[in-house]
C-alpha cells in the first residue's frame, strides 16, 4: 500500500480541488483504477460509514433511494448488502456510471449534473444519499437543495464529505439555513477518519426532509 496521497490520481484530484476546476473529464479518467486506488491503497471507508447511518435512519428496505454521485457503485454494493432493493444512480461521468450499471445492483443510473436543476421529479424518492460528491469542483453548498427538492417530506438524506472542505465553505451554516427554511431538520452531524491509511477527516451529515 503506498499511502502517500501526493502521487497518482488522488494527487490530481487535490489539485483540481484546490483550483476550483471541475473534475468530470478527471473522473472519466480515473474510472478504471477508481476503486482501487481508494479501497486498496488507502483504506477508504466514505461509502460504509455513510450507507450504515443511512440504513439506521430508513428501516424501510423496500424505500425507493436515490444515490447522489454515484461514481462507480461503491455505495450501491453497500446498499444491497443491507437489504436495500430500489434505488437509482446518478453522477456526471459516463465511464464511471458504466462501472456502477456493470455491478446490477442499481434499478437505473443515469445521467445528472446537480450544480443545476435535475430532471428529477419533487419528492422523487424516499430517500437520498451521497458520498464524496461535496468539494471544489465537485457539488456546492447551493446543490444541498437541490438533493432535498428530490426526497418526500419525512425522509432521510445522508452526506458524507471532506471534513475541511466542510469546514472551509462553512456547511454548518448553509445546513442551518436549509432548517431556518423549513427544507429539513438536523439529525446529527458527526466526524469520521475516512482512509485507515491517511489522516482524512470527514463529516457525516444526517437530515431528515
Amino acid at each position: 500500500m503506498d499511502p502517500d496521497p501526493a502521487h497518482g490520481m488522488l494527487g490530481r484530484l487535490a489539485e483540481y480541488e484546490e483550483a476550483g476546476a471541475p473534475t468530470a473529464t478527471l473522473y472519466d479518467e480515473w474510472s478504471e483504477s477508481y476503486e482501487h486506488d481508494l479501497l486498496v491503497r488507502y483504506g477508504y471507508t466514505a461509502h460504509s460509514i455513510a450507507v450504515d447511518a443511512f440504513a439506521r435512519m430508513c428501516p424501510d428496505r423496500s424505500a425507493e433511494v436515490v444515490d447522489v454521485g454515484c461514481g462507480t457503485g461503491l455505495v450501491g454494493v453497500e446498499l444491497a448488502r443491507l437489504g436495500f432493493a430500489t434505488f437509482d444512480g446518478v453522477d456526471i461521468s459516463e465511464p464511471m456510471q458504466n462501472i456502477a450499471r456493470s455491478k446490477g445492483v442499481y434499478r437505473r443510473v443515469f445521467t445528472g449534473d446537480l450544480t443545476s436543476p435535475t430532471s428529477i421529479e419533487n419528492g422523487a424518492y424516499q430517500g437520498a444519499i451521497c458520498v464524496g460528491s461535496f468539494a471544489p469542483g465537485h457539488l456546492g453548498p447551493s446543490s444541498l437543495a437541490e438533493i432535498a427538492r428530490c426526497v418526500e417530506s419525512g425522509g432521510p438524506i445522508v452526506i458524507f464529505m471532506n471534513g475541511v472542505h466542510f469546514i472551509a465553505d462553512n456547511y454548518e451554516q448553509h445546513v442551518e439555513k436549509l432548517v431556518e427554511r423549513d427544507v429539513w431538520r438536523v439529525e446529527e452531524i458527526t466526524s469520521h477518519n475516512y482512509m485507515s491509511a491517511l489522516d482524512r477527516p470527514g463529516r457525516l451529515i444526517m437530515v431528515r426532509r
